[in-house]
């Protein structure tokens, strides 16, 4: 039986969980920054955590064997017994970090050739497209629905041309689809780029034409904020130290 909420406001001056999703050069910070979360866990695609002292998982293939039978786990499997897991809060974490979400893309594409007997898309006449579109997403919104702060990384793609009002520019995107991205950019409440620069480490919230990105956080936010957990925390609570 369904039971429909209380006709009143929600008072929505507290904050509640985070959802952010960073993207940038690789080394630019991501990873560390994201480890001074509260209470993190890193799931990890590409085992670069080794300078961050947070706990975490490596989301890889797992080979295990019992006798002379050896059984493949694929990583995408991995992923989804790892969520089924987080979903039952028999835990303390209070951040679950996925990186990188691209790597995560690429093994739902596996984990789904296998399943259709395929070695591309395009061999089930494109409706494998839909098909690992339709596994990812769906799995990314539960990702996004849990009960905990949410952050995704990536890393930033800098090889799509655009043509603006002053001609052609360069696009700056997290690494992967298009729209795969922009179904994504719909989970989180910031998607903002991360940079190093002669030496001074940046959080880019504004976006425009050029640069994807976006905010759903009440109230004035600032276009660049330093790369810290307490920066991103007041843009959450409003509130200054």
């Amino acid at each position: 039986m369904v039971t429909l909420p209380e006709n009143k406001k929600r008072d929505i001056s507290k904050p509640g969980k985070m959802k952010i999703w960073i993207y940038g050069a690789p080394m630019c910070g991501k990873t560390y920054l994201a480890s001074q979360f509260p209470n993190p866990l890193i799931l990890s695609t590409d085992g670069n955590i080794e300078f961050c002292d947070a706990p975490y998982m490596l989301i890889r293939d797992e080979m295990k064997k019992n006798g002379r039978i050896e059984k493949l786990t694929p990583a995408w499997q991995v992923f989804k017994e790892t969520i089924d897991e987080l979903a039952k809060k028999d835990n303390t974490f209070e951040t679950i970090v996925i990186d990188l979400v691209e790597d995560l893309y690429e093994s739902c594409r596996l984990y789904k050739y296998a399943e259709l007997g395929i070695t591309h898309e395009s061999d089930d006449g494109f409706r494998a497209w839909d098909k690992v579109r339709t596994e990812f997403m769906s799995t990314m919104r539960r990702v996004s629905n849990l009960d905990y702060n949410i952050v995704w990384i990536s890393h930033e793609d800098l090889t799509r041309d655009i043509v603006s009002a002053n001609g052609k520019v360069t696009a700056i995107a997290p690494n992967i689809q298009p729209k795969i991205a922009n179904k994504l950019s719909g989970m989180m409440d910031l998607v903002v780029r991360c940079t190093y620069e002669r030496g001074k480490r940046e959080i880019h919230i504004k976006s425009d034409a050029i640069t994807f990105g976006g905010v759903r956080i009440p109230g004035k936010i600032p276009d660049v904020i330093p790369m810290e957990y307490s920066a991103i925390e007041t843009l959450y609570t409003g509130k200054k130290e």
